[in-house]
């Protein structure tokens, strides 16, 4: 159950919809629109650098809006140390949080004082967070092309365990990470774009800690 709750979390916000935004600048061109370039076109190496690209980042932090299939929007930040550790934490007045601490993904949520887990690699968190990325042998590359300077990656789960795809979108000749599509066993389509991204910053490595509710509750009762 925990891990069709995260693959969810890439697919739609799970708080209550804030209002619809407008489509972010980064990605006014939907991925249906993208054609292939010519014969010229060198997926090998458009694989290459993308391994490149990612395997290169340390520490990743960004504003995010994700757009949920009913075109409603929420926003938050998203903090990433590699290998293995990530932090979605969603605006107010959402109590969601998904934590990655290295081998575990957590789904929290504040307001309930609950703790969900599944193992990190069940997640596709996994093809963004792993030690040494690559891919071509990671995931089943459905689709590579390059067009209006984007370069788009559609993969899937080869073993047929996560349903659906997902379509990162890298912007520019340095290939940055700018937003990912999540398409789900129904056909539904969910974005979430990257904004003020910085990468190369100290993050403090508390955030990736995933609380245990219980404790918390039993410490509260010890202090009465």
């Amino acid at each position: 159950m925990i891990t069709h709750l995260i693959s969810a979390l890439l697919l739609q916000a799970t708080t209550p919809a804030a209002d619809a935004l407008p489509e972010p600048a980064s990605a006014q061109t939907p991925p249906a629109t993208l054609q292939a370039e010519p014969a010229a076109f060198d997926r090998e190496a458009a694989i290459a650098d993308v391994n490149t690209y990612l395997n290169a980042i340390t520490t990743l932090r960004a504003r995010f809006i994700q757009i949920a299939p009913n075109g409603s929007a929420t926003r938050g930040l998203l903090s990433m140390s590699r290998p293995g550790r990530l932090l979605f934490e969603y605006d107010d007045p959402s109590p969601i949080r998904v934590i990655a601490d290295g081998t575990t993904v957590a789904l929290e949520d504040r307001a309930l004082e609950t703790v969900d887990r599944a193992p990190l690699r069940s997640t596709p968190l996994w093809w963004l967070l792993k030690a040494d990325i690559d891919i071509a042998t990671d995931a089943e590359i459905i689709d590579i092309r390059s067009e209006y300077g984007f370069l788009s990656v559609v993969v899937r789960d080869p073993d047929g365990e996560m349903d659906g795809e997902i379509e990162f979108l890298f912007a520019g000749p340095e290939l940055e990470l700018r937003e990912w599509f999540v398409t789900d066993a129904l056909g539904e389509v969910t974005r979430v774009s990257l904004l003020e991204t910085e990468t190369g910053i100290a993050l403090n490595p508390r955030l990736f800690a995933i609380p245990d509710p219980q404790a918390e509750r039993d410490s509260r009762r010890g202090r009465r």
